[in-house]
């Protein structure tokens, strides 16, 4: 892995370490790190025990780290977060929704799989999302020019996104 696209990914992982549990994945298909984060909140009166309501989140966050994004591995990236992560996923009536988000940290991407990546889109209800949903969120970093690419539902963490890899960038 080239030194800036993995002082980067170090950098990310750090940032992201307070919040998250990081689990490292070195694979050859460029899977860095998997983190998970879960939060519940609740409401109750008087005691624990009455409680009026409950909601858990979720996220899953795969860190990848590819010299070139193209179609075929844009394809094989969202595959293989989709198999892992939709078997994460226990629906009852105290989930809020789950997150899975695909990090690609890469040198260059094709315009074409950038705009694939824009296109791509995955949610899933439980119950009539009674039991809550299922979103697959996606963002592309190009260390070459600094620019990042999200799906749709990705475009919530671009704000926080955009200041980490400013700052991961700015530092190397």
């Amino acid at each position: 892995m080239c030194d800036r696209r993995k002082k980067v990914v170090e950098r990310l992982e750090a940032a992201c370490s307070a919040y998250y549990d990081i689990e490292k994945v070195a694979d050859a298909a460029g899977l860095e790190a998997l983190l998970a984060y879960h939060e519940r909140d609740s409401r109750y009166v008087l005691v624990r025990r009455a409680e009026l309501w409950a909601a858990e989140r979720h996220e899953y966050m795969y860190l990848w780290s590819v010299e070139r994004l193209d179609e075929p591995k844009l394809a094989e990236i969202v595959e293989r977060v989709l198999a892992d992560g939709e078997p994460r996923v226990r629906p009852h009536a105290q989930h809020m929704c789950t997150c899975l988000t695909g990090l690609i940290v890469c040198e260059t991407a094709d315009a074409a799989a950038l705009q694939t990546l824009r296109q791509t889109k995955k949610h899933r209800d439980y119950r009539f999302s009674l039991h809550g949903w299922l979103e697959l969120r996606l963002a592309a970093l190009e260390i070459a020019d600094g620019s990042l690419t999200f799906n749709r539902a990705g475009r919530q963490m671009a704000k926080e996104l955009r200041r980490l890899t400013a700052d991961a960038l700015r530092e190397i």
